[in-house]
C-alpha cells in the first residue's frame, strides 16, 4: 500500500491511494457516471496534485476537459466534493432530422 500524506483536510494520517481511488469512484457514481476523473500527482517533490473531469459534450465529440481542483490531496479531494455537489450534467444537443 502506497501512503499519500494529507498536510490539510479531515485525515492527518495520510490516506493510501486505494482510499483516494474509492473517493474517486463514488464521486463518479454521484455524476452519473458522466466521463471519467483524472488525478495527475507531481514528482517534483512539491507533494502537489490536480483533478480533472473528462468528458464528451455530445456523443461522437472529442473529450473535452474541466479544472476540478489543484493543490493538495486533501484540497483536490475538497474540490472534487464541491465540484459533485454543484455538477449538471450539460444539455446534448441532437442533430435536426
Amino acid at each position: 500500500m502506497t501512503r499519500m500524506v494529507m498536510k490539510t483536510g479531515v485525515s492527518a494520517k495520510g490516506m493510501t491511494i486505494e482510499e483516494v481511488q474509492a473517493r474517486l469512484r463514488a464521486a463518479h457514481a454521484r455524476i452519473g457516471r458522466n466521463g471519467r476523473f483524472a488525478l495527475t500527482l507531481s514528482l517534483d517533490g512539491r507533494e502537489e496534485c490536480y483533478i480533472t473531469h473528462w468528458f464528451r459534450p455530445e456523443p461522437h465529440a472529442f473529450e473535452d476537459c474541466k479544472a476540478v481542483g489543484s493543490g493538495t490531496t486533501a484540497e483536490c479531494l475538497e474540490a472534487l466534493e464541491r465540484y459533485v455537489a454543484a455538477y449538471r450534467p450539460e444539455p446534448v444537443m441532437m442533430a435536426a432530422e
